[in-house]
Formats: structure tokens, C-alpha cells, sequence
């Protein structure tokens, strides 16, 4: 059993390693697309509501009624950031718990937050947890699990898409984390 453990997690992390390489160059040479933001990130969820392993907190989205939320990205590495970020929230959510994903156009750009009601991040982590390899996890999990990757790749992702990726607390108090994505606009990119 510690072996089969070791063997994925070397696999996972030598994986994660390469994907996280290859972004940059990539990127650097995609041809951008405009993408609904609120499309994919509902789509995102569907998806995940068919998988087994998430009977965790539930995922709630909040969108606007009248305007389409646009960028122009590539729609596989946007859903990546997206991807990257629920698993986040749903290793430290509590059990019964609610993500919340607000999607809003705010000027010439669309803001992305997603809130978890865990622990929270100290303020003093903020930056470190977007550093690649570093993992700010509790001692109750097994050594290994994660790879401290995964918020690397995300804001790599975001920063070539021309947005930015921040974390924060939670608007209302509460205890949790809040990832904001900015990305510029459809209209304004």
C-alpha cells in the first residue's frame, strides 16, 4: 500500500511538473478565442456533480441575468484555473459545506471569486501558496497528497490570459478563503 501510495504521487507530481513547464510556451502561442465565462464554469460544475469523490460541500454560482460574461483565453486552460481552484476549496471545505462562485463584469473586466468556507489562508501565506511546490495544508493530511502545484499553474495560466489571480478573505466575514480571478473583458482585450 505505501508503495502504490509513493508510485502515484511521483506520478502525479512528475505529471503536474511537465504540464506546469509546458504552460508558458503554449500559451505563447494560442490563438485566443472568446469564451463565457459563466458557460464554462457551469459546465465545469455539471461535471463534477457525476463524480463519486466530491459528496463533499456543495457548489453554488451566482452569475449576472443580462450580460454574457466574455474573455478571450483558451477555453481547456481556463477550465484548468477553474478545475485547480475547486479542488482547492473542496480539500479544505467541511462537510456540508458551500463553495460560492460569483461571476460579474466590473468595468473592462470579468471578476471570477470563488469562496470556500474552510480555515481560511493567513495573510502572511497569501503570496507564498501561489509559489510553486509550497502547500499550506493541515498536519491531518498525508504527506504527499498534493503536489503544491496546482495555484502555481492557475496563476500562470490567469497572468498570460493578461489577468491577475488573488487571494483574500471572505467578503462577509466569515471564515474561508476567496480566490479572485480578473480577466480583461472580451470587448476590452
Amino acid at each position: 500500500d505505501i508503495a502504490v501510495h509513493d508510485v502515484q504521487r511521483i506520478d502525479r507530481l512528475v505529471s503536474e511538473i511537465s504540464d506546469a513547464s509546458r504552460i508558458d510556451a503554449e500559451l505563447s502561442r494560442a490563438v485566443f478565442e472568446p469564451v463565457d465565462l459563466t458557460v464554462l464554469i457551469a459546465n465545469a460544475i455539471g461535471a463534477r456533480a457525476h463524480r463519486k469523490d466530491d459528496a463533499g460541500p456543495s457548489i453554488k454560482l451566482v452569475r449576472p441575468r443580462r450580460r454574457a460574461c466574455v474573455v478571450m483565453g483558451v477555453p481547456a486552460r481556463l477550465e484548468r484555473v477553474i478545475e485547480n481552484l475547486l479542488d482547492n476549496a473542496i480539500s479544505f471545505s467541511p462537510p456540508g459545506g458551500t463553495i460560492t462562485i460569483t461571476i460579474s463584469a466590473a468595468g473592462d473586466a470579468i471578476e471570477t471569486e470563488l469562496c470556500d468556507e474552510g480555515p481560511g489562508i493567513p495573510s502572511s501565506e497569501r503570496e507564498k501558496v501561489f509559489e510553486r511546490f509550497h502547500s499550506v495544508r493541515p498536519e491531518a493530511e498525508n504527506f504527499g497528497d498534493h503536489s503544491g502545484l496546482g495555484l502555481a499553474i492557475a496563476r500562470t495560466i490567469v497572468e498570460a490570459h493578461d489577468g491577475t489571480l488573488t487571494l483574500r478573505d471572505r467578503p462577509d466575514g466569515a471564515s474561508g478563503a476567496c480566490f479572485v480571478i480578473r480577466l480583461p473583458a472580451a470587448e476590452a482585450a
